[in-house]
């Protein structure tokens, strides 16, 4: 975050800002009420050179498509704070709403609340005003996107999900995450971006997921057998039928070929019959042999001994 604030924050306000103390809330100036309305992030830092400890508070709100009342929706969500500063009885500090955005429209809303009461320049000294930073990424190429790589791979992400080209810039998208393999909890990160990629938008396949996945070798087989992994236990956790059973063996026995194939080459015309007759419980198993097996005679044999447990 001090890294997203040191980028895209005007140079005057960036300028008054102890990043030092910058520091994540933990929801205790949220009340109950905003908790359930929104999961929105926000910010404490220092201001330089005040003399006093005063504090600024930034409110993060993220968008994905325009919205006209969105000063009026930061309206709420300000008061909501302020309201519990009062209560605790604490000073108000000053609040700057901050709107990511990365929609497929061009943003034309106005980032000031006056525009919405519609009234004459006139009135504006007697009137509620306030503007939001707005940061656009949607219309930004993937070199405009700055900043350390943690995050630009969060912002590239966010820029690509609604790109109409979205499966051709998938492959240079993961590339680009997975060179947060090597740092702490890089993994985490690769598996939520993974996550969303599925979840956030029809114009990426699973297919062509694992296909970028594969691209990156042996550090992307074991993370989509880690997907798999949890891909089950959702399916487990909510109770699903045999319908979507189905449907993750299918899926764990293409990702078993496709380790297969990459790693050995061309594969016996047998082999997705065998695999096709397992439950998924056993094609898990199989799939971490995939990835480990020091040669396909090794997975042969394995397959073979959970085919015929008896023996």
């Amino acid at each position: 975050m001090r890294n997203y604030l040191e980028e895209y924050l005007p140079a005057d306000l960036l300028a008054l800002l102890d990043l030092d103390t910058l520091i994540l809330q933990d929801g205790s100036f949220i009340d109950e009420t905003l908790r359930e309305q929104q999961s929105d992030l926000l910010y404490q830092t220092r201001l330089r050179g005040d003399g006093r400890a005063l504090s600024l508070y930034f409110l993060f709100e993220h968008k994905s498509q325009p919205e006209l009342l969105i000063a009026l929706q930061l309206l709420g969500y300000l008061l909501a704070i302020w309201q519990e500063q009062v209560k605790q009885k604490q000073p108000l500090a000053p609040i700057i709403p901050l709107v990511v955005y990365h929609g497929e429209k061009v943003w034309h809303v106005p980032t000031d609340f006056f525009s919405l009461l519609g009234a004459p320049e006139g009135l504006r000294p007697y009137l509620l005003d306030f503007h939001y930073q707005l940061s656009d990424f949607s219309h930004l190429s993937a070199e405009e996107i700055k900043g350390e790589i943690w995050l630009r791979v969060c912002l590239s992400v966010l820029r690509a999900i609604f790109h109409p080209g979205l499966r051709h810039e998938l492959r240079p998208l993961i590339e680009l995450a997975f060179e947060l393999h090597e740092k702490e909890t890089g993994v985490e990160y690769i598996r939520t971006i993974m996550y969303y990629l599925t979840r956030a938008t029809g114009r990426v396949s699973r297919a062509e997921l694992e296909q970028a996945l594969l691209a990156q070798g042996a550090p992307g087989e074991k993370l989509m057998a880690t997907i798999a992994d949890e891909y089950i236990q959702i399916g487990m956790e909510k109770g699903l039928k045999r319908g979507l059973e189905q449907g993750l063996e299918q899926g764990l026995e293409r990702s078993i070929l496709r380790i297969l194939q990459r790693r050995f080459g061309v594969l016996p015309s047998g082999l997705p019959g065998r695999l096709a007759e397992l439950p998924a419980m056993v094609l898990e198993e199989l799939l971490d042999e995939a990835i480990i097996a020091p040669s396909f005679d090794a997975f042969v044999a394995r397959l073979t001994a959970v085919e015929n447990p008896s023996s």
